[in-house]
């Protein structure tokens, strides 16, 4: 008896262990130093979701207060720690391509040289130090980005823009410039290694026809989620993927499966959403 109780708590111990490693791999992003006194240039942290990945901003705000920006207080062709105080640290949730070149997942001190025409941006792998201490031999990515005009941005800032299923714009803003790359995960494959029952292939499969991407692969899922529970819900979303095919035969036969499925479960069930779509793909 004793010997299994002591299986048994170490079979736990281990289970709990490779949880905590599961999540440890995870790159978590750091929190602003907490302050007794304000700073001129405050503390800010951005953060943007993008498929199933997340990008973390964490910086301080310069302002430009009337002073000559680029080549005056930041030299051009001179190394910037994009921001003040701390170093600008960017992490990210999974393995990532910027502009076409990947880097791992994890937090990164980002860095920038301007220029009049191109800006070189780094992610460097440092990032204890003070923001303006540098080390190139710590470089892990550097990206060369075109400078625009913009309105005028008092405050340092950084966003993200043309949003996708997979990928971003992030874009660094100041005085009457911004710079821009793009920072794309693939979040296809970690969406596969993550769906299980049949209630996530059938929220993969959703996603995938209302974004409109994936289709091979969603009709992979919607099958794979009925053969384990087939049910007005699965039923449903697999009507919707053959109607976007352009089936709608097979579609309205599904469709009206669907109903009798939720009727059968609950003779009260709305179904008005399912009638609507059949109505339409009758009209098709």
């Amino acid at each position: 008896m004793k010997r299994s109780v002591l299986c048994l708590t170490l079979g736990l111990a281990a289970a709990t262990l490779g949880t905590t490693l599961v999540f440890a791999q995870t790159p978590q992003a750091p929190d602003l130093t907490q302050r007794r006194v304000p700073m001129v240039s405050q503390g800010a942290k951005v953060t943007q979701v993008i498929g199933l990945s997340q990008v973390t901003v964490t910086y301080h705000r310069p302002g430009v207060k009337g002073r000559q920006i680029w080549g005056g207080l930041l030299p051009y062709n001179e190394v910037w720690r994009v921001g003040a105080n701390e170093p600008t640290l960017v992490t990210f949730s999974d393995p990532v391509t910027i502009n076409g070149q990947k880097l791992s997942a994890g937090t990164y001190r980002l860095l920038a040289i301007p220029g009049q025409s191109e800006w070189t941006v780094i992610f460097n792998a440092e990032t204890k130090n003070w923001g303006s201490i540098y080390d190139a031999k710590y470089d892990s990515l550097k990206v060369v980005v075109k400078p625009e005009p913009s309105q005028h941005e008092e405050w340092l800032s950084f966003s993200f823009t043309d949003l996708t299923p997979s990928a971003a714009k992030m874009v660094i803003a100041w005085e009457k410039l911004k710079v821009g790359f793009t920072v794309e995960f693939n979040t296809l494959a970690k969406l596969e290694s993550q769906v299980g029952d049949w209630r996530v292939l059938n929220q993969a499969a959703r996603y995938a026809a209302t974004e409109k991407v994936y289709a091979e692969q969603a009709m992979g899922w919607i099958d794979r989620s009925i053969a384990l529970d087939r049910n007005a819900a699965n039923v449903r979303t697999k009507a919707e993927l053959l109607a976007g095919q352009g089936k709608y035969k097979e579609a309205i036969t599904l469709a009206e499966e669907s109903m009798k499925l939720a009727r059968a479960q609950n003779p009260a069930a709305n179904v008005t959403a399912t009638e609507q779509l059949i109505n339409e793909w009758k009209k098709k």
